[in-house]
């Protein structure tokens, strides 16, 4: 389970799925039903492409048989006030038709739910609503990973922006990296004393300390919030390219090649600002160039 999720309320996390989808559909097709006057119909929201979503936060803390008794008794009940609301959803979707009804629950469990919605599709459609169309309409569980790019703003609204503590960096955390890693080691140390003379001893250790700080950084990342890693690699691994683009068109590397590496990982990580906070972004863009110092055998000009 995505540990954002465990500290939700239900009635956060209905309001949790209202931005995801509203993200994912854009404002225009995105519609939430309102509880407060005769309720909601059965449903919570609807789109312009004729999804209807209901949102359910089943107790976490329950056995396997526990939650899929739990979920089917949410889709079955629901399903039934299509029938039950069948004058007033026709009223409030216009000429909108329904080609699927979802669930968005924080994690599917069971493969034997995917068997009930199919079930309870064949017994909607003996139904013959109005607003349904008989040849697409399915009846479907969905996660927020169905909806990666809408989950990321959500956890950047609802949950604020993800804010992930930089390690605390020893010495003997620092001796034992460079003990492991010789040739990442040798690297830093040559390449600094090209960009800064002799006297580069705090630089070095400064890159060193990054190093180890965004690779902690990017595997807490990649557990807490997989979507956005792979977001970010995607983004290291155009600039890496990028910076091995541009050095063609150099005899040989120094610093303003090093500053113009810089600004460009800055604009290029940007693009996550909205879901990281802001100290978390400064430690990718200073965080990749301690990787690349390290990882690659480009060289510097000497002058």
């Amino acid at each position: 389970m995505v540990t954002y999720v465990e500290k939700l309320s239900p009635k956060e996390w209905e309001a949790f799925c209202a931005i995801m989808l509203r993200y994912h559909y854009k404002a225009k097709n995105f519609w939430e039903v309102p509880d407060e006057d005769k309720g909601d119909l059965g449903l919570e929201f609807f789109t312009v492409d004729g999804t209807l979503f209901q949102c359910y936060y089943p107790d976490l803390n329950i056995d396997m048989a526990g939650y899929r008794t739990k979920i089917q008794k949410k889709i079955r009940e629901d399903l039934k006030k299509l029938k039950k609301n069948e004058t007033a959803i026709a009223k409030l979707l216009d000429d909108i038709v329904v080609n699927q009804w979802v669930l968005i629950i924080p994690e599917l469990k069971s493969k034997d739910l995917i068997a009930y919605c199919n079930k309870k599709k064949k017994e909607v459609l003996k139904q013959e609503l109005p607003y349904i169309d008989a040849a697409t309409f399915q009846v479907k569980i969905e996660t927020p990973s169905s909806f990666p790019e809408g989950e990321l703003f959500a956890k950047g609204v609802y949950g604020k922006a993800i804010d992930i503590p930089l390690a605390e960096v020893t010495e003997k955390d620092k001796i034992a990296w460079q003990e492991g890693h010789s040739e990442f080691a040798s690297n830093i140390t040559r390449k600094s004393n090209s960009l800064i003379g002799q006297k580069s001893n705090e630089f070095q250790d400064r890159v060193v300390t990054k190093y180890i700080q965004i690779e902690k950084f990017l595997d807490q990342l990649r557990e807490d919030h997989p979507d956005l890693h792979e977001l970010v690699e995607d983004s290291a691994r155009a600039q890496l390219e990028k910076m091995k683009d541009d050095s063609l068109f150099q005899e040989d590397l120094d610093k303003q090649f090093v500053q113009g590496v810089i600004q460009s990982n800055s604009a290029a990580f940007a693009k996550h600002s909205k879901y990281m906070s802001d100290s978390n972004m400064q430690s990718l863009s200073f965080g990749y160039i301690s990787k690349w110092l390290a990882e690659c055998y480009m060289d510097f000009r000497d002058d």
